[in-house]
């Protein structure tokens, strides 16, 4: 495979931010709006950035955003610090992608969506690369997935040449490249992996991933490791909280605990979501079971799920027995808290819920997430049917942004949907990061929210 040259581009620009205030009454938080990149902008090294550009961005702490691009005939990626935009890196004869940054504004990012590279912006360094050697035998051919946590560390799933594998689950720091998982290792539950893949890692390198097996006592499983023996979360044919058993399971996402969450389908033909460690197994939601604001889940739990390190988790889930038919919930196994539901009213508007989009989940409990207004109800149409919410509950939600508002002069259009392929909506602290259309263009947006020293 030819490999993209990559290169630091000491250039910068300077952004030229607008700002747009929106009004703090009627369920608006007073939100600074500050536009990072927009198609048609001139990108550092010269060029503007295409439409087909920011399909993945993301957040820091520093609240420095960092998003990929195409422009001209190559694809990069940048990180704007609220300042400038630097050019971090860009592909020749290849493509640069799906960045990630870390607190202290480290990026990783793929390279021909096969390779995986970090920079620190003053030098870029190879974490993974195609024709690298596998831990445990055999060089890697392909990777397909991968995942980063904050210390830039990266866990990938790859297939594997010239060995006894055929495809793992491996962990890099660019250092030292540990096998979590191989199929040609027998599981714990016996027999041999035939798939292993949607991989997630935590800050302590502990690393979660969903699995098929042949030969053993369990067809699926969602397994945690960190370089020696797997543990076990989730296993077909296990007991679930409630004396069925699990069947078969959704993607997993993992907190800094090791706990895991995930959908799960159970052999009396219902399903749930649940949290394991390991050890114990907590049910948050399950098919039949009342929901708050009294409704019971129909079983049809949407992606995404979200876990945050207190052990709670954020889902959408469809309902039956009342007036709404969806809604979207945090809840820890105790307590379950309704954050919207369908046919309610959108705190910020005179218009109600129709549907819901993309989620995320804060440590403190705050959710945001995207949703859709009813058309037809409180003048809604389809030029103000989104919008993004955050809160903790359906009693202090705060409507961010709603299309139909005007941002650096140019009206909001459009959202974006959820997708397992891109990343376009991210939430910090009191930062929302999301990609927005307006009209034929598409923006990358931070909304800065009250409580951060810059916002008051």
């Amino acid at each position: 495979m030819k490999r993209a040259f990559l290169y630091l581009v000491i250039l910068t620009v300077t952004t030229s931010m607008a700002l747009q205030i929106s009004s703090a009454a009627d369920g608006n938080v007073r939100v600074r709006h500050t536009v990072i990149a927009a198609t048609g902008d001139a990108a550092p090294e010269g060029g503007n950035y295409l439409l087909s550009s920011f399909s993945n961005v993301g957040l820091n702490s520093r609240h420095d955003v960092v998003f990929d691009a195409s422009v001209g005939s190559t694809t990069g990626v940048f990180v704007n610090d609220g300042k400038t935009t630097s050019t971090i890196a860009l592909g020749d004869n290849g493509s640069v992608s799906n960045p990630f940054i870390t607190p202290n504004g480290n990026v990783v990012f793929n390279v021909n969506n096969a390779d995986i590279y970090r920079t620190d912006g003053k030098s870029i360094v190879p974490l993974v690369q195609v024709g690298d050697s596998a831990p445990g035998g055999g060089t890697l051919v392909q990777t397909l997935e991968r995942a980063t946590n904050d210390s830039g560390i990266v866990a990938y799933s790859a297939f594997v040449s010239d060995s006894t594998a055929t495809q793992g689950i491996f962990r890099s720091d660019g250092t030292q490249t540990v096998a979590i998982a191989r199929d040609d290792v027998t599981t714990p539950t016996g027999g041999s992996f035939t798939l292993v893949g949607n991989t997630v890692i935590n800050e302590r390198g502990q690393v979660a991933f969903y699995s098929n097996m042949i030969g053993g006592s369990a067809e699926f499983g969602i397994f945690r490791g960190e370089g020696g023996d797997l543990t076990p979360i989730f296993v077909s044919n296990q007991i679930a909280p409630g004396g069925t058993t699990f069947a078969d399971f959704g993607n997993p996402v993992i907190n800094n605990h090791g706990q895991i969450a995930t959908t799960c389908s159970l052999n009396n033909n219902t399903s749930g979501i649940f949290v394991g460690d390991g050890t114990d197994t907590v049910a948050i939601a399950v098919q039949g079971q009342s929901a708050p604001k009294s409704t019971s889940y129909s079983g049809q739990f949407i992606a995404p799920t979200r876990l945050n390190d207190q052990g709670e988790v954020a889902f959408a889930a469809r309902l039956t027995g009342a007036t709404s038919a969806s809604g979207i919930f945090r809840g820890d196994g105790k307590l379950t808290i309704p954050i919207a539901l369908t046919g309610t009213n959108a705190p910020g508007t005179t218009g109600t819920f129709a549907a819901f989009r993309d989620i995320q989940l804060l440590n403190d409990g705050r959710v945001a997430f995207i949703a859709a207004l009813t058309p037809g109800v409180g003048g809604v149409n389809a030029s103000n049917n989104l919008g993004i919410w955050i809160g903790k509950s359906d009693e202090d939600l705060q409507l961010v942004v709603r299309t139909g508002d005007v941002i650096e002069g140019k009206v909001l259009t459009r959202l974006p949907q959820f997708s397992q392929a891109a990343k376009q909506f991210d939430i910090n602290e009191n930062d929302v990061l999301w990609v927005g259309t307006f009209g034929i263009a598409k923006a990358v947006v931070l909304s800065r929210l009250p409580g951060d020293s810059e916002v008051q």
